[in-house]
């Protein structure tokens, strides 16, 4: 049985050869290994700063609070906010 899948095997093409009778090619190029590089380090940075974020030494609601503080002002930069300059001191009392 064996002796005979080896001879099939044998007498198919490969993928490489299938592909390049089509007019395709089965390499990676730059911009894709690029890409994948790239996201596997902002999948690694996004693990980092929420592990980071988890083990902190800081009370729960600490860290909620200056992440919440950190996303405003990340907002405030990108122009994403409708606050006005007096809503946080409103809302903290």
């Amino acid at each position: 049985m064996t002796e005979m899948l080896r001879n099939l095997r044998e007498q198919l093409p490969n993928t490489e050869d299938v592909l390049h009778q089509i007019g395709l090619q089965y390499e990676r190029g730059a911009a894709a290994s690029s890409l994948s590089m790239l996201t596997a380090f902002t999948m690694g940075a996004l693990t980092g700063a929420v592990l980071a974020t988890l083990f902190a030494p800081k009370a729960g609601r600490e860290v909620r609070e200056d992440l919440n503080q950190r996303v405003r002002e990340f907002g405030d930069r990108m122009g994403w906010s409708d606050r006005r300059a007096g809503d946080d001191e409103a809302a903290a009392h």
